[in-house]
């Protein structure tokens, strides 16, 4: 089975102290709406759109993404990915540690280009289209930094660090300077989302109530519920048992627990109901979706 759900923070190492940079090649599960789920991590990311047509969440913005589009997607960012259950997608995605690109002490090419993007000074596009003679040659850069990270030949490592700094360049000629106060209460926002949702996903096999949330986050009840819909584009009601649904499919495809067992596993205290919102979410019952993934393996 492939995965298509992250924790909150992704944990995955995208690649090691001495060289901080990964390539994956994603395809995530198509049974699913949430290609990706909710999650951010201290790397950068590129993430570039090779089948099919997704929505991309990136903190309270949403972009209409197909293949050849670009999505830069900043440090610590909140990010998730969706689209038509049963639609094929794949992406691949560059992460790196943006002290790949630092200097042994602060030079000009430091303090000027990278520690001005750090610290909300500039802002990167974050949705390339390639359409200008730049963003293609963005896109044509990480098409290369893939090539040569998958055939690691003698070197490589060299080459595309310097196909990053020329990636770099591009987006910096073409930042915007951003309004402080609106960067300021984004932030506040998104910070407030992510302790929420790493609640949510900590203590979703137990009973969580809106009511909770308001007292333990100190919010009002309007106040998070629109936050929750900006951020995830659900209301919090419908991400729980959405989480519940993907935690409990992986349970299905890896676990020999009967189906009422696994619905009180990940919070469903009413059969009937767990049957119901998991054909609302995957279009076939658990045991339909028991019996698929296990063809899957087998082959």
């Amino acid at each position: 089975m492939r995965e298509p759900f992250y924790q909150l923070q992704e944990k995955m190492p995208h690649g090691d102290a001495m060289f901080p940079l990964k390539v994956h090649e994603v395809s995530p599960d198509s049974s699913f709406e949430e290609k990706v789920s909710c999650h951010w991590h201290e790397e950068m990311e590129f993430l570039v759109i090779t089948q099919g047509h997704v929505s991309v969440f990136i903190d309270e913005e949403c972009y209409e993404a197909e293949p050849g589009d670009i999505i830069f997607i900043p440090p610590d960012s909140l990010h998730s990915l969706s689209g038509q259950t049963g639609d094929e997608v794949t992406f691949f995605a560059v992460d790196f540690k943006p002290v790949l690109l630092y200097s042994l002490w602060k030079d000009a090419i430091q303090q000027k280009y990278l520690d001005r993007l750090k610290q909300g000074k500039v802002v990167f596009p974050t949705f390339i289209r390639p359409q200008e003679e730049w963003q293609r040659e963005v896109y044509r850069l990480l098409l290369q930094i893939r090539e040569a990270y998958a055939e690691a030949a003698a070197g490589y490592e060299l080459l595309i660090k310097a196909k990053l700094y020329e990636i770099w360049y591009l987006l910096y000629r073409h930042a915007v300077q951003p309004s402080g106060e609106e960067t300021d209460s984004g932030k506040v926002r998104v910070e407030l989302m992510k302790e929420i949702i790493a609640y949510i996903q900590e203590n979703y096999s137990g009973q969580i109530t809106l009511e909770e949330l308001t007292g333990r986050f100190h919010v009002s009840d309007g106040h998070l519920c629109r936050l929750f819909k900006s951020v995830t584009r659900m209301t919090m009601t419908e991400y729980l048992n959405h989480y519940r649904v993907s935690q409990s499919a992986a349970l299905l495809a890896e676990t020999e627990h009967d189906i009422g067992e696994i619905a009180g596993m990940v919070g469903f205290n009413n059969i009937s109901y767990y049957n119901k919102m998991f054909r609302k979410y995957m279009h076939m019952t658990p045991k339909e979706y028991r019996a698929a993934a296990r063809r899957t393996e087998e082959h």
